[in-house]
């Protein structure tokens, strides 16, 4: 389980969940990209410009 940055709540990461992937937090709704697996980490998502 990684905690949420933006609530502070454990959002649990699924087995087939990638690195990179955009998952959003059941609490707060705010969208997460999944920087790292082991161990589970995720960051508040922030689109990119172009």
């Amino acid at each position: 389980m990684a905690k949420c940055p933006e609530c502070g709540e454990f959002v649990k990461l699924l087995g087939d969940m990638e690195i990179g992937e955009i998952i959003e937090c059941d609490t707060c709704g705010v969208e997460l990209e999944i920087i790292s697996l082991d161990p589970e980490k995720i960051k508040i998502f922030e689109e990119e410009e172009k």
